[in-house]
């Protein structure tokens, strides 16, 4: 692969940062914008370099269920209360603090019930 010897058995580990950040697949990768994964009629896009749950042999058997779980925990929230920075705040970075995991910076929100 591109000059290097891949030796056989060898242990792939795909940097899914980098992937998910590639300027040259995502328009303003470190921006939040969700509108990105929909058509012009809010159809959802399925692109294949989103791959947050892995891919081939290895893939997260748990995808549907995280999904799923995901809907239902962030629509009763989105349903119960309304999100936004403090006064004079701005959005945390998107890059986040690396460790054994990546992990968000620290950040203040308000919320408040509907």
């Amino acid at each position: 692969f591109r000059g290097y010897t891949i030796p056989k058995g060898t242990v792939i580990i795909p940097n899914l940062w980098s992937v998910h950040r590639d300027p040259t697949v995502w328009d303003n990768p470190d921006d939040f914008n969700p509108s990105r994964f929909l058509d012009e009629q809010g159809k959802l896009l399925r692109k294949d370099c989103f791959i947050p749950f892995g891919l081939g042999r290895r893939v997260c058997m748990g995808e549907q269920l995280a999904k799923m779980e995901l809907f239902l925990m962030f629509t009763g929230l989105m349903q119960a209360f309304t999100f936004r920075f403090p006064e004079g705040k701005t959005a945390p970075s998107m890059y986040g603090r690396f460790g054994l995991t990546l992990a968000p910076c620290p950040f203040t929100v308000c919320v408040k019930t509907r």
